[in-house]
């Protein structure tokens, strides 16, 4: 029944109560309870619509307990009618929840803007129930492993070829009692590591460390096969080199191997190379460089074409151990490369295809050596260094006879005119014809040679043994020599003329081979008569004087 107001104490009952300051104590409604009539006595005897025991008025009815809240809105407040609540209670949910705005996940659109609650629900269920079907079961593979339902390890078989891109973060990989990387390799062919810098300049490998002293490298690789023709540990190839070996460009090679500080003193330098072969206690055994060229039709195969060996030859201990240092060469003909040069361990070297006539032809230079050793150039054959000088001679005096005058250095110089003075081949000044001075020009080992040919006076009835001179008449010397003028003379001789004995002519040679002159040393041709029979000029007599270096 509707609400009339009929308490004068209610201005206006039947509009708003709860703006009431005096609530109406009668509002067309009693002041008891109200009974229940009985119920029907059966639902099918229940009249329908059922008519209203009691009908109150939503105006009447009062909520006063505390606000009631909905994520910190308050929807219903204390003191609220009935009909109050009803209305805030609907505002509340038709102004928040009539439409849903725009869902997404990533790029999909699960919810569209605007949906109802109710659409808006079915639509997320169908969005993760089709992508609940797509998500495929986990799996672990290539070099990954299941290991629990929820747990992927690191470690298994790779089933594909795998590509790691760093770009610019680097991979690392801390180890402290283990090797940071093991690689292991079952099959006989290809290779355990592959570095291949595709596309790219830089190093494949770049290999550092701390560690220091003989035998502790940076990088140790250690072949261990077990077969009987050796092990090979590097390979080392370089590619595409088009380079001229001419300075200033010098050609890339395929291993360069440096060593930058040295502290070394003397003569010792800094090791960059090492070769050393252990375990083999051979005599002969050793080591050795090869050298290999592929033929002009560039089969990929390099053939070896010089070797550089150092090879013992005695090795019972270290301090007795000896060895030879060889090179080998490949002359035409020949598939292995023979010795060519060896350098013997009494530091005798020795060329090897040399002595049995091979290489022959005119000399034109000689290979010697000087006091330390060195090999030095020196001119071959005649046209070495040398002296000769010839010419008839002037009148001789005669000189007394004495145990002075026996003295070839108190005689008279000799002053030939040259034929010849070379130096290595080349023509110098080591003779003075006016002064008759040869002056040795190289330290070193000489032959000396000379030769008289003096015809008698035609006056002399005998000849060289036409003497009459006082006091001692019949015997006479004539004296021929090279010396020093300083007391030393290298060769000598003498004629002894005898009174009455028939000699037309006089014939003196002789000379000293092989003898040690120094630079600098002077040498004269002295002659000495003490024949009693003076000696003048004559067509056709010759005295001759020569000095080479044989040494």
């Amino acid at each position: 029944m509707s609400c009339n107001n009929t308490n004068s104490t209610c201005s206006n009952c039947s509009n708003n109560y709860s703006s009431c300051n005096n609530k109406c104590t009668k509002c067309g409604c009693k002041d008891s309870f109200l009974t229940s009539p009985p119920p029907c006595p059966t639902p099918q005897g229940c009249p329908d619509p059922i008519p209203c025991q009691e009908v109150l008025s939503s105006d009447c009815i009062i909520y006063n307990g505390p606000d009631i809240e909905c994520n910190g809105d308050v929807i219903i407040t204390s003191d609220s009618t009935w009909a109050e609540s009803l209305q805030d209670l609907v505002d509340y949910f038709c102004n928040t929840y009539s439409t849903v705005p725009l869902m997404i996940c990533g790029e999909d659109i699960v919810v569209i803007a605007g949906s109802s609650v109710n659409s808006a629900l079915q639509q997320i269920v169908t969005y993760f129930c089709d992508a609940i079907v797509n998500i495929q079961p986990t799996t672990a593979n290539n070099g990954l492993t299941m290991s629990t339902l929820t747990n992927v390890k690191l470690g298994g078989s790779l089933i594909q070829n795998t590509t790691l891109t760093n770009s610019t973060f680097a991979l690392n990989i801390n180890s402290t009692t283990v090797p940071a990387l093991a690689l292991q390799r079952t099959s006989a062919s290809g290779f355990t590591l592959a570095v291949n810098p595709i596309g790219t300049t830089c190093q494949a490998i770049s290999a550092q460390s701390t560690t220091t002293g003989f035998l502790s490298p940076v990088v140790d690789i250690a072949c261990n096969s077990a077969g009987s023709i050796g092990s090979q540990a590097i390979g080392a190839k370089g590619r595409n080199n088009l380079e001229n070996s001419v300075s200033p460009i010098s050609a890339v090679p395929a291993v360069y191997i440096e060593t930058s500080t040295s502290s070394a003193s003397g003569g010792t330098n800094s090791i960059a190379l090492r070769l050393g072969s252990t375990d083999n206690g051979s005599s002969r055994s050793g080591v050795s460089i090869e050298f290999g060229n592929t033929i002009t039709a560039g089969n990929s195969n390099a053939y070896i074409t010089n070797r550089i060996i150092s090879k013992k030859i005695n090795n019972t201990s270290e301090s007795s151990m000896a060895s030879e240092f060889v090179i080998q060469g490949k002359p035409g003909g020949t598939v292995n490369p023979v010795d060519q040069l060896t350098l013997q361990s009494t530091g005798q070297l020795r060329l090897n295809n040399y002595g049995i006539g091979t290489f022959t032809g005119v000399p034109a230079y000689n290979l010697s050596t000087t006091a330390l050793g060195n090999v030095i150039e020196t001119t071959a054959g005649l046209a070495g260094t040398m002296f000769r000088a010839s010419s008839p001679p002037l009148s001789i005096p005669l000189v007394l006879p004495s145990l002075t005058n026996s003295e070839i250095t108190n005689g008279v110089t000799i002053k030939p005119t040259v034929v010849y003075q070379l130096v290595n081949g080349v023509t110098t000044t080591q003779y003075a014809p006016g002064t008759g001075i040869w002056t040795c020009p190289q330290t070193g080992k000489y032959d000396i040679n000379y030769n008289v040919y003096l015809t008698a006076p035609s006056a002399a009835a005998f000849g060289w043994g036409d003497t009459t001179y006082t006091p001692i008449t019949g015997v006479g010397q004539f004296f021929i020599g090279v010396t020093n003028n300083a007391g030393i003379t290298y060769c000598a001789d003498n004629a002894i003329i005898m009174n009455r004995q028939y000699l037309a002519h006089l014939y003196l040679t002789g000379g000293q081979q092989g003898v040690d002159i120094t630079v600098g040393t002077t040498l004269v041709l002295k002659v000495q008569n003490m024949t009693g029979l003076g000696y003048v000029a004559n067509p056709g007599d010759n005295i001759d004087w020569a000095i080479r270096r044989v040494g």
